[in-house]
């Protein structure tokens, strides 16, 4: 995995995208029986969005919150609008 060397965990964007595959996968098999919590490299309200699109019942954000800030909240409340 890129930045696998790197010190520390990984978080934020470098996640995303296998974030969303889980999240989708899950959605598929659980067909509903249990709330999935979408996490991993939500920065933007579409992020937030793609999470939901895929299956999860609602987004935790921290990277995100520590870049972008209290903004962010407001960006994907807007986008899920």
């Amino acid at each position: 995995m890129e930045n696998a060397e790197e010190s520390g965990g990984l978080s934020g964007a470098p996640v995303r995208d296998k974030s969303t595959l889980v999240i989708s996968q899950l959605s598929q098999r659980l067909q509903g029986a249990l709330p999935i919590i979408g996490v991993g490299g939500i920065l933007t309200g579409a992020d937030a969005v793609e999470k939901i699109a895929v299956g999860a019942s609602l987004v935790q954000v921290y990277s995100g919150l520590i870049y972008k800030g209290p903004q962010l909240v407001r960006d994907i409340c807007k986008s899920l609008g």
